[in-house]
């Protein structure tokens, strides 16, 4: 992907692989989500409601630009049903991408107390629990829920085919609206390379399937309590984790602190710190 202000070789690089440049505000939040260890969501809409103006084959080389992990983007990350994006954002490792293609089938702003809703802005409002790159698509911004829509980090809306405009999205607590900023043109190639291609090819043959009516379309799949207690379960694990390293780094770092001090000040039983500490030398 380039910017307006990037150079040609930005703009040739991306015909190998997605990449963000340094100028591109977009990659500029990117990498700060990625320092801050927090997830990052993109709604990928069209400027005049059309189709085929590229939205998928931005929103994969997107995604495929911010996921960290060895696999990429595979079809285990990109659905057209919000059941198994719920099921791939608890399930994929950390630092993946996920694909939400025509999201406002399963998200739309005339379901907004449906299940399905609930469940993906638990997901979203979760922030700091998973690190995921949540990318979804529709053909307009309005036909989301709102709730999700302005709960969504960054708005790009494809003008035509290979060039849209990015905004940055932000809450206004006092009119109780969302707030967009323009942050610039964002241009990329047609074609996506080998190994996208064939996850794009997939998503259209679920597209083919839900328009004989024999694809999953998601609804009523699951209770949003459940979704719930898994991000709250992996947000648990989280917070776990980051005390046991405290302990560790703690307990290296003091002179003369015993075991039973140390489990004394965090409420923790002696042979609780005692695993806990042991785990540093496995």
């Amino acid at each position: 992907m380039a910017t307006t202000e990037d150079s040609m070789t930005d703009a040739e690089e991306i015909e190998d692989y997605p990449t963000l440049g340094e100028d591109n505000p977009f990659g500029k939040l990117y990498r700060k989500r990625v320092a801050q260890n927090r997830d990052l969501t993109v709604l990928v809409a069209d400027w005049n409601l059309e189709r085929g103006s590229g939205k998928t084959t931005l929103a994969m080389r997107l995604a495929a630009a911010c996921d960290r992990t060895d696999t990429g983007i595979t079809e285990d990350k990109a659905s057209l049903s919000a059941r198994e994006l719920t099921d791939a954002y608890t399930s994929q490792p950390v630092g993946s991408s996920l694909v939400f293609d025509e999201a406002m089938g399963d998200v739309s702003n005339r379901r907004s107390m449906s299940s399905v809703n609930e469940a993906l802005r638990s997901i979203i409002g979760m922030g700091r629990v998973e690190q995921k790159y949540l990318f979804l698509t529709t053909p307009g911004v309005h036909m989301v829920d709102k709730d999700i829509r302005s709960m969504c980090d960054m708005w790009i809306l494809a003008r035509e085919l290979g060039e849209a405009q990015m905004f940055r999205v932000k809450w206004n607590p006092f009119g109780q609206h969302e707030e967009t900023h323009n942050w610039g043109t964002l241009t990329w190639p047609g074609d996506l390379p080998g190994e996208l291609q064939s996850t794009y090819d997939y998503l259209t043959r679920e597209k083919r399937k839900r328009l004989r009516g024999e694809g999953d379309d998601g609804k009523g799949y699951v209770e949003a309590s459940t979704v719930q207690e898994a991000a709250e379960e992996a947000a648990e694990d989280a917070r776990r984790q980051k005390r046991d390293e405290m302990l560790r780094e703690l307990y290296q770092n003091t002179e003369d602190m015993t075991q039973q001090e140390l489990a004394d000040a965090v409420g923790l039983s002696r042979s609780r710190v005692g695993d806990i500490l042991s785990q540093s030398d496995a």
